[in-house]
């Protein structure tokens, strides 16, 4: 379930989550580990205010908030998931995939691969169309490493 991160990649400020709490407390042992600190490093020099994790949240050298880095295998995109779907079952799996994915919006954000899913919501994928009776391997448009940011 960790895809443990074993060489630091680049990370571009421009994907970074909307509201990713970002570290710059130089202090902390954890720092070179952690994602938070990892993404303060990676700010442009323009940028003013931010979301931040605050010194409060060290203590005693462990940060309440420390989330090692990691990246994952991600699918990107699935413009042609529906291609061998009954005409009778896609508007249904395609209701509920809309539903798990968190509305329209964010369905065709993922559809499109302006956002990647998960190993764990790819596995989710693959069990709504084995539900349906779908047993072969979901293909997704392509797939790429990149950092887990949430759990």
């Amino acid at each position: 379930m960790h895809y443990i991160n074993t060489t630091i990649m680049e990370l571009k400020y421009e994907n970074i989550p909307t509201g990713y709490p970002l570290c710059f407390i130089d202090r902390c042992p954890l720092k070179d580990q952690c994602m938070h600190h990892l993404c303060g490093q990676a700010i442009p020099p323009t940028l003013l205010t931010a979301v931040t994790v605050t010194p409060a949240a060290l203590d005693d050298g462990r940060c309440a908030l420390f989330r090692k880095i990691e990246t994952i295998h991600s699918a990107v995109g699935f413009a042609r998931i529906f291609k061998d779907v009954k005409q009778r079952d896609a508007p249904l799996m395609r209701r509920e995939l809309t539903a798990y994915l968190g509305g329209n919006g964010t369905y065709y954000r993922y559809m499109h691969g302006r956002r990647g899913l998960t190993p764990e919501q790819q596995q989710w994928i693959q069990e709504l169309f084995a539900r349906y009776g779908y047993t072969h391997p979901v293909a997704f448009d392509g797939y790429e490493e990149c950092y887990r940011f949430w759990e």
